[in-house]
């Protein structure tokens, strides 16, 4: 499967989210530039949608302080076959990703966005998304649920305390993971109506939702981890060369 502007398939464009701080991480650098197998997280995220032929450009949505880095670390170093963009981050996720939107060209039909910090993403992962997207106009990739789920509520007169709401059928719920699929319009449109009401996302499918659209699922992968804690970056890191061979 190969989505080429030139075959009539739509132009695809990866925007990749790379502007978060990762405190959580407890370390003094942005984490998308913490070091596996000796280069830079994000260059090993942005090296396997360089390696899809069925994407046409690369978005790197970078926090402004960070551009020099970038440029450092990953941009002069190494070789990349697809263009690729730098866009300016915002003060939350949802602005760097309605940046990253903006900054894609005239020509997108289709958009991925992916989180930088999830370098082990498989390029069939990808091409499912893409193909789900040109479907559905929004898909996702996830993967269901390990864990038994409970909801929780506070339990009266004690601080802090919390106590078992109900158990959740786990056969209906999944782990959400990226890339994220969806028609560029849409979601362009998502975006602008979220920023015209000042409402923040943590997960972009969530704005397509509020419209109304439904989304599809395509299924997902439990090693596509996302690096937040410090035993994830070890974990990834044990996997990268397996993974990226």
């Amino acid at each position: 499967m190969k989505f080429k502007p030139s075959e009539g398939k739509p132009f695809v464009s990866a925007v990749i989210p790379a502007a978060g701080r990762g405190r959580r991480m407890g370390a003094k650098i942005n984490k998308q530039f913490m070091k596996l197998k000796g280069a830079p997280v994000l260059y090993w995220t942005i090296r396997a949608f360089d390696r899809c032929d069925a994407v046409d450009e690369i978005v790197v949505v970078l926090h402004p302080d960070e551009k020099s880095t970038f440029q450092r670390e990953i941009f002069s170093p190494y070789a990349f076959d697809h263009p690729i963009k730098m866009v300016p981050g915002g003060e939350t996720r949802s602005a760097s990703v309605y940046n990253g939107l903006k900054g894609v060209d005239p020509r997108c039909g289709v958009v991925l966005i992916h989180d930088g910090a999830r370098p082990l993403i498989q390029n069939q992962l990808i091409l499912d998304c893409i193909e789900s997207a040109v479907r559905h106009r929004a898909a996702i990739a996830a993967v269901p649920a390990k864990n038994t789920i409970k909801s929780v509520r506070a339990i009266p007169d004690e601080p802090g305390g919390l106590e078992v709401d109900r158990t959740l059928d786990r056969s209906t719920l999944y782990e959400i993971q990226t890339p994220q699929a969806f028609d560029y319009h849409l979601i362009l449109e998502a975006y602008q109506r979220a920023a015209d009401r000042h409402l923040e996302a943590t997960d972009d499918a969530a704005l397509v939702e509020s419209m109304g659209q439904p989304v599809a699922i395509v299924p997902g992968a439990y090693q596509n981890i996302k690096i937040t804690t410090a035993e994830d970056l070890k974990v990834v890191d044990g996997l990268i060369s397996f993974f990226n061979s």
